[in-house]
């Protein structure tokens, strides 16, 4: 039993809400969606459909009714989000971190998307669109509600549910991790890079330099004999991959924000993995505003995809 117990009941009762929302929009077409969803651009090729900001409000809502005096932090314009500067921790107390829709492209295009992977990646003039909303817009099913619950700036309650794979991860401080009812534990089999599959979000940045830099990445890590390479597009899908085992190692330098990490983080951990901060040696990953560099995955996996990547360059808070 967990101390967290009514914060987890919540956050299980929203997922779902929030996964028969995004299910009602979704195309059963193959191919880029032509649900009622309206898209709009954040910024780049960040997007954003009517979709994320109604399951937001929906679950923020239902937070506040429950829980009246904790701050949210949502990743569209319905939550109270509190001031916060890029790079700067998180204030003390109870808070949550909701992301409405992580994976909102692959929701309108479906698997083609994959598939032309590493032809885009390999193009020395185009990047792999891997935006989190990116998956819901495209009707790609690596699309996920992600709802995490913060007290005194650490991660304790993390749940992610993808409504179209039917999976809900879930985990509480000191609880383990489950996935549909039943325990799950990271890979520990893969000891190394040459073992590993892993998967590596490229958000939406499109500066030269980061995209320099994200090419130079992955291919350290094919040199040094890396047995797998995966982008799904939805760091909290990663995340609970990572969690269940499916697969070793989640890499990303500039994931979105706060949500998109929040709820995995406890899942990882609970799962028995690490979740370090990719720029800084063996520091775990700590609640802050603004973009993040992350590293998930069994502790010896995690020291060696750093290793062989180095320090990432390219300054976020830019």
């Amino acid at each position: 039993m967990t101390n967290y117990q009514p914060q987890l009941s919540l956050a299980k009762e929203a997922a779902k809400v929030a996964g028969e929302i995004i299910s009602s929009y979704h195309s059963t077409s193959v191919g880029r969606s032509n649900n009622s969803a309206k898209v709009n651009i954040k910024s780049g090729v960040d997007l954003v459909t009517e979709a994320d900001t109604r399951v937001e409000k929906v679950v923020t809502d239902m937070i506040k009714d429950a829980f009246p005096n904790d701050l949210i932090v949502g990743e569209e314009d319905q939550a109270e989000r509190p001031k916060g500067k890029q790079g700067e921790d998180f204030p003390g107390g109870s808070l949550w971190c909701v992301d409405p829709i992580d994976g909102t492209v692959s929701f309108l295009s479906n698997n083609a998307h994959l598939f032309r992977l590493f032809d885009l990646f390999m193009s020395s003039n185009t990047i792999v669109d891997a935006t989190q909303q990116t998956n819901f817009v495209h009707n790609y099913p690596f699309v996920v509600v992600s709802i995490g619950f913060i007290h005194n700036s650490i991660p304790r309650v993390g749940v992610v549910y993808n409504p179209f794979t039917d999976c809900l991860y879930e985990a509480a401080e000191g609880t383990g991790t489950l996935l549909n009812g039943k325990p799950v534990r990271i890979d520990t089999d893969a000891t190394s890079i040459q073992d590993c599959l892993l998967v590596n979000n490229i958000g939406h940045l499109r500066n030269d330099d980061f995209i320099e830099e994200s090419s130079e990445r992955i291919q350290k890590w094919l040199r040094a004999g890396l047995r797998g390479f995966r982008a799904s597009g939805s760091a909290a899908q990663n995340l609970a991959h990572v969690a269940s085992g499916q697969v070793s190692c989640y890499f990303e330098h500039g994931y979105g924000g706060p949500w998109d990490v929040a709820a995995g983080i406890v899942l990882v951990r609970e799962a028995g993995g690490v979740v370090w901060d990719a720029r800084r040696d063996c520091d775990d990953l700590h609640m802050k505003f603004g973009k993040g560099s992350v590293c998930a995955g069994s502790r010896q996996v995690v020291e060696d995809v750093l290793k062989i990547a180095g320090k990432p360059k390219f300054d976020l808070d830019l």
